[in-house]
């Protein structure tokens, strides 16, 4: 060329560059290489590229020797185009961004549960919509699953869902009652025939005076059996019913069987309903379980499951989905922060036990006491009272504090990271149900003024 420098137009706005740095510019192999080599047959030293005006001085300083910058105020997205499109590597990239760099694309990758999900959301509800626009059973099984499964469908979906929340916290109201004193009363005469048996007759004193000259003959009456109130049982088996309605209608009507067998909220109303019947089943055969503690109550303990029915109707709300979202996304660090805690755990109850403090009897008794103390709680039960014991203890709970708030932020900052997204997501949603909504309207009335409806 004749002359040395070089005018590069970058979408209007100019630069002057040597022909040195825009010999580096062509020699790596990308689409900048050939759009200029295009160009090189003009009788002009003017070269335009339709390109980022606000990310190109980082591309130039670069190519100029300069070290590869993120231009602020620059989507990181978009400097990642222009780096493609001028085939430069980001690990160019200088020490001072290239962590704003990684940061943004691990975001971009945690986010990708969120959208991943949205979009299978969508897929299912457009499937769904176009179920219902059939005919036959198809259209009915899927206005009835949509009643059933969302919320916002019509008015009758959400007043099933109001019914539904209502016998979910009726049943947990119920469970927690029952074990109360103020919700238990003592046994009926007919109830004592069912726990003693065939031995009621030695019993049968207390309830009949006349039939025994010596009270005192009489056995006394165990002071371990009780029974809940009658509105409690009641409500027990109403609310059994209900779910076992509720149950059925979701297992005819829902579109996909092993979707709904394979759901989690479902594997917990089929564990529910299970734990129920089989309350009952245990108390039929043996009707002495109704009324007194034993190996049994295993069963009734997990009648806690039924709390996670509150997680199936919540579960379409923005909230709980982004805290699903953030301890998925954060699990590699919950993993990391627990085995942090496994082995301070390990090392700080080791030291106090061999600080000489007569409270600690053991190392594995000492687990407790550095749980407790590296997580702030610190009960009390147990306590050092040796000097070098104490100076462990105070050890301990600074680096039980470090290790908390090294890791905790980081589910934080996941979870204010989904909920940002799905605010937007939900945003560019009802932005774009508006628009369609307007073009309907605005369909509708060009129908109306239409000069063929006139004639």
């Amino acid at each position: 060329m004749e002359t040395s420098n070089i005018i590069l137009n970058i979408s209007g706005t100019k630069y002057e560059i040597s022909s040195t740095t825009f010999i580096r510019m062509t020699l790596i192999d990308s689409d900048a290489k050939l759009t200029l080599e295009k160009m090189k047959g003009q009788d002009k030293c003017d070269y335009f590229l339709e390109r980022n005006p606000n990310v190109f001085p980082a591309v130039l300083s670069y190519f100029q020797g300069n070290g590869l910058h993120v231009p602020a105020l620059t989507c990181i997205a978009e400097f990642k185009n222009e780096l493609d499109f001028w085939g430069i590597c980001p690990k160019e990239i200088e020490h001072c961004c290239y962590s704003k760099y990684v940061c943004f694309y691990d975001d971009q990758n945690a986010l990708k549960i969120l959208t991943d999900d949205q979009s299978q959301r969508n897929k299912q509800r457009a499937e769904l919509q176009q179920r219902i626009s059939a005919n036959g059973w198809i259209a009915i099984q899927a206005r009835v699953w949509s009643v059933l499964e969302e919320p916002s469908f019509n008015f009758l979906a959400k007043g099933y869902f109001y019914v539904s929340a209502f016998f979910v916290i009726t049943s947990i109201a119920a469970l927690v009652c029952g074990t109360h004193a103020t919700f238990m009363r003592s046994l009926r005469e007919s109830e004592w025939k069912e726990f003693f048996g065939d031995e009621f007759s030695l019993y049968k004193g207390h309830f009949d005076s006349t039939l025994l000259i010596d009270n005192s003959t009489v056995p006394p009456l165990p002071n371990n059996a009780w029974a809940p109130l009658d509105f409690l049982t009641y409500v027990d088996f109403i609310t059994t019913c209900f779910f076992t309605i509720e149950f059925v209608l979701r297992l005819v009507f829902c579109p996909t069987k092993k979707t709904f067998v394979l759901s989690f909220f479902n594997m917990v109303d089929i564990f529910s309903l299970v734990v129920m019947y089989s309350k009952y089943v245990v108390e039929a055969v043996n009707p002495k379980e109704k009324y007194t503690a034993s190996v049994f109550d295993i069963v009734h303990c997990f009648q806690i499951v039924r709390v996670f029915r509150l997680f199936r109707l919540v579960k379409n709300f923005n909230g709980f989905r982004v805290l699903l979202y953030a301890m998925k996304a954060s699990v590699c660090e919950v993993l990391l922060m627990s085995l942090f805690l496994i082995v301070a755990m390990l090392l700080f109850s080791a030291f106090v036990f061999f600080s000489g403090d007569a409270v600690f009897t053991s190392i594995p008794d000492a687990f407790w006491w550095a749980i407790v103390t590296m997580t702030t709680v610190g009960y009390g039960d147990i306590y050092p009272t040796q000097p070098l014991s104490k100076t462990l203890g105070a050890v301990c709970a600074v680096t039980g504090v470090c290790l908390l708030a090294i890791i905790i932020p980081i589910f934080v900052n996941n979870f204010l990271l989904f909920y940002s997204y799905s605010k937007v997501w939900r945003n560019k949603e009802y932005t774009k149900e508006d628009i369609d909504q307007q073009k309907k309207t605005s369909k509708i009335s060009i129908t109306k003024v239409s000069p063929v409806d006139d004639c």
